[in-house]
Parts: structure tokens; C-alpha cells; sequence
């Protein structure tokens, strides 16, 4: 969650840490793919930036070890909190928090690797932050992040109420001032950064059915946003009627015998010259 000019406009409600929590069991397969590929392993001492709840730092936390560490830095208070009692009764000492603005955080000593899922969308200069934070990595060190290229979100065959509920949601992020294809810039902000030129991959599931678990997702991004919506006017919230809203977009998937996928998850990583 990041902390900077724009704000960060999901907020951090106990529904909202809620909805990280299923993003992040959704999101995790390939977030674990993408830090192995990025050659993250055993030893390694990892910056986890605008790490929420700790979705990815506890992955992160695996595949270091017992003999790595990883700090996670987050702007907001709550789901720190939430991370930090996870840490505790996982008994992960390898695992600490900080709460920090992150245009302004300096890391208290160097790093192996640099990463960070879902934050430079939300940052008003996100190369200028990822430079500074990378003369902290070591020489040949690790910078990976990751972002959403939102427009992605498909379901096929496509339903009225799945393609109006994106819609919407794709409006607010829009008329909020955040972008909705971080993903696909990700080689932009770290070249912009000073970085070498990084690699890229794309990753999401599919899911068939009306059991899919994107259709919790997105009906919880929607009531967490439904305040944005209103304001901006994109929707009314009789229109969203979000407490029906996760069943009407599975009734209709069921109807449609609808498979659907959540946005594409895009990594982009690149080692800091030697």
C-alpha cells in the first residue's frame, strides 16, 4: 500500500485486508514463479516494498530460508499489523515490518534483492523511488516487481453483469488518477530507474464455472472502491447493489457456462549492474 501524492484509494477496512488476503492466495503461484525465475533463493536479504498484509513476503520468506531474511515496508498501519501477528504465530524470525512513507524511505542497511507486487501503480514517480531504493541492492542484486495489466481481466463466453462490474471498476481507477496497465510499463519504470533492461513474463489461472474464485475478487475490489464510484459518478450504489452482487455475476457465469480469468499479473526483473 503506498503512501505518496495520490494516496492509495483501496484503503485498509477489515474487508479490504480481507480481499488482499483471497488476491493474494490467487496471485500466489505465480508470484512464487516469478521471484524463482528472478533467481530469489536460499541466503538472500529481500526489501518487500508496499508489502500490505505480507502476501508476498511470506513467499518470499520460503524461498530464503533460514538463513535469509526479508523486511517488509508499508504506509499503512493496519495490515502491518496483520502481517506482523501472521509473522509471530508462523514464528518466522527471519520476517520483520516497517511502517514508512515510501517517497521518503531509506533502508537501514543493503539488500540482495529489491521487490514489490501492487505498488508502483500507486506511486505518484515510481522510477525515481525505485532508483533511489536500488543503490541500496548490492552490485548484481535482484530488482523485481510486479503490477496488473487490468484491462486483461477476461471471461468467456463475456456476460453483461461481468463486463459492466469490470467497467466500472476500470472507470474508478481511472478517475481516481491511477493507472489500470502498470503491468505493461513495469520495463519502462526500471529502465527510467537506471536499471539494465529487465525481462518479462505474464502470468494468470483460469477458472471454469460459477466457483471461480475471480468473481469473489472482483465483486470485493467493486465494494471496496464503490465509494470512488459514486463520487466520480460511474455508478450509483443501488446500481452495483454490491451485496448481491458476488451471486449475480456467478448465476450469470453459470447460466453462460462462462470460464473467466482474473488480470494478467506482469513481472518485470533485472539485476543491478556489478
Amino acid at each position: 500500500m503506498a503512501e505518496g501524492a495520490r494516496g492509495y484509494v483501496l484503503g485498509a477496512d477489515p474487508a479490504e485486508l480481507e480481499r488482499l488476503n483471497v488476491q493474494a492466495a490467487y496471485y500466489r503461484p505465480a508470484t512464487e514463479d516469478a521471484l524463482r525465475r528472478g533467481g530469489l533463493g536460499p541466503g538472500m536479504h529481500v526489501l518487500d516494498l508496499g508489502c500490505g498484509n505480507g502476501g508476498v513476503t511470506f513467499v518470499a520468506a520460503e524461498l530464503v530460508g533460514p538463513d535469509g531474511s526479508v523486511h517488509g515496508v508499508d504506509a499503512a498501519s493496519e495490515p502491518l499489523a496483520q502481517a506482523t501477528s501472521a509473522a509471530a504465530r508462523g514464528r518466522l524470525a527471519t520476517v520483520t515490518f516497517e511502517q514508512a512513507d515510501l517517497l521518503t524511505y531509506e533502508p537501514a542497511q543493503s539488500v540482495d534483492a529489491l521487490i514489490g507486487r501492487l505498488v508502483l501503480m500507486y506511486l505518484p514517480e515510481p522510477a525515481a523511488v525505485v532508483r533511489r531504493l536500488a543503490e541500496k541492492v548490492t552490485p548484481g542484486g535482484l530488482v523485481l516487481f510486479q503490477d496488473f495489466a487490468m484491462t486483461s481481466a477476461r471471461q468467456q463466453p463475456e456476460t453483461e453483469e461481468f463486463r459492466v462490474t469490470l467497467e466500472r471498476v476500470l472507470q474508478a481507477f481511472t478517475g481516481a488518477g491511477f493507472p489500470t496497465e502498470m503491468g505493461y510499463g513495469l520495463g519502462r519504470v526500471l529502465r527510467a530507474a537506471g536499471l539494465p533492461e529487465p525481462q518479462m513474463s505474464m502470468a494468470a489461472r483460469w477458472e471454469e464455472g460459477p466457483d471461480a474464485m475471480a468473481y469473489r475478487i472482483l465483486a470485493e475490489v467493486t465494494r471496496t472502491l464503490l465509494p470512488v464510484m459514486t463520487r466520480l459518478g460511474v455508478a450509483t450504489a443501488a446500481e452495483v447493489d454490491i451485496d448481491t452482487l458476488e451471486s449475480r455475476l456467478r448465476r450469470a457465469a453459470a447460466e453462460a457456462g462462462s470460464g473467466v480469468g482474473a488480470p494478467l499479473l506482469v513481472t518485470a526483473w533485472t539485476r543491478r549492474a556489478p
